[in-house]
């Protein structure tokens, strides 16, 4: 394989973890890769700094972000799992009606609120299992 099938195949795969991984917009992405000192272009890396790039994005855990939760937060991540809620769908809902965007800035009755809520949702999609079972 050339250098430039390479570094072909390690934009590619960079790429992939771009979108599968992280989710991210291809201007957000670019936004970080140039805050991280690798420029605005992947094309424009050599392939050792490629590997540096994606070594950097293979090695990076997002689930790290599920212990800036306190004690209360945890049992909030387990419902909306349950519920089949989606990070984003949270944050979308926490904008909507409370205009904050983390978990940590609600005050109790909001996150009580927001616990029942996600509660009731967890219920129905644990009733509809049931009956799409028998």
């Amino acid at each position: 394989m050339t250098q430039e099938q390479r570094e072909r195949k390690l934009r590619q795969d960079i790429q992939a973890i771009r979108a599968c991984k992280f989710g991210w917009p291809e201007d957000s992405f670019h936004f970080i890769l140039k805050e991280l000192g690798f420029g605005e272009s992947l094309r424009a890396l050599d392939e050792a700094r490629l590997i540096e790039l994606k070594a950097l994005m293979v090695k990076y855990n997002r689930s790290d972000d599920l212990f800036a939760y306190d004690k209360q937060g945890r049992y909030m991540h387990i419902i909306r799992k349950q519920a089949k809620w989606t990070d984003a769908d949270l944050r979308a809902f926490l904008i909507n009606h409370y205009r904050k965007s983390h978990w940590n800035i609600l005050t109790m009755p909001e996150r009580r609120a927001v616990i029942a809520m996600l509660s009731k949702y967890a219920h129905k999609q644990n009733t509809s299992q049931s009956d799409n079972q028998q």
